[in-house]
């Protein structure tokens, strides 16, 4: 009796999971999307203006979604609502980009040193795997894979450090840090530098050298800061 009674929960349960329709995502969850993945991956310029009439003809979904994907890229950090105006690819200045590279580098040295103590073989290996793709990425020319792994290296100390305030705490500028990395990346120069300084950060941890790795991290996560002035330059 009491297996019947099991068989039928568990009867229900899975038919209910099969007969439930997925709800498609809104039109403005649909442009949000796109229009995020537009400022990350560079589409749009550093400051430039997202005029809604555009941006309907463009995804072809009439302007009220539209505004509702501007407003909730405003939430996120992405866009910049000015009243008069209209809305703009968010922009940052010299000092913001400062203090954004003296947060970012906070948290990756505490997300770090976390994953290192908490899952140090199972870590090492996530990075020695990626700087792989990233080694084959730049193989085949690859610009914007290399950059996706690019991030995915960084988010990899943050997915194995057990903590998920860190997370939390990265996520909330993690696009805003994509975005930069996508215009401040487009010298080959600089993804050489930036290879050769993941390869190097896998090799220190690995060999026991955490101090020098978080010396190189460092070193990578602020020549932002050095580069940001030649990129509004660019920009302008």
């Amino acid at each position: 009796m009491w297996y019947r009674v099991g068989v039928t929960i568990g009867t229900e349960a899975i038919m209910t999971e099969i007969m439930q329709i997925k709800r498609p995502d809104s039109l403005s969850k649909i442009a949000e999307e796109r229009i995020r993945k537009g400022i990350i991956k560079g589409a749009f310029r550093l400051g430039e203006s997202l005029q809604e009439a555009k941006l309907s003809e463009v995804l072809g979904i009439s302007k009220t979604p539209i505004r509702e994907a501007l407003a909730a890229l405003k939430l996120q950090g992405l866009v910049e609502i000015i009243p008069q105006r209209g809305a703009f690819v968010f922009s940052l200045s010299q000092d913001d980009v400062v203090e954004l590279c003296q947060y970012r580098l906070f948290l990756e040295t505490a997300a770090l040193k976390r994953a290192i103590n908490v899952s140090r073989d199972a870590f090492l290996a996530a990075l020695g795997d990626i700087v792989t793709q990233m080694a084959a990425a730049r193989s085949a020319d690859s610009f914007e894979l290399y950059l996706e792994l690019d991030a995915e290296f960084h988010d990899t100390f943050f997915s194995c450090c057990g903590n998920h305030y860190l997370q939390e705490g990265y996520q909330k500028v993690g696009d805003i840090v994509r975005t930069m990395r996508t215009h401040l990346s487009k010298q080959s120069e600089r993804t050489e530098k930036s290879f050769a300084e993941h390869e190097a950060i896998v090799t220190h941890l690995d060999e026991g050298r955490f101090d020098t790795a978080l010396a190189v991290l460092k070193r990578q996560i602020t020549r932002g800061e050095r580069s940001y002035s030649d990129l509004i330059g660019a920009n302008q």
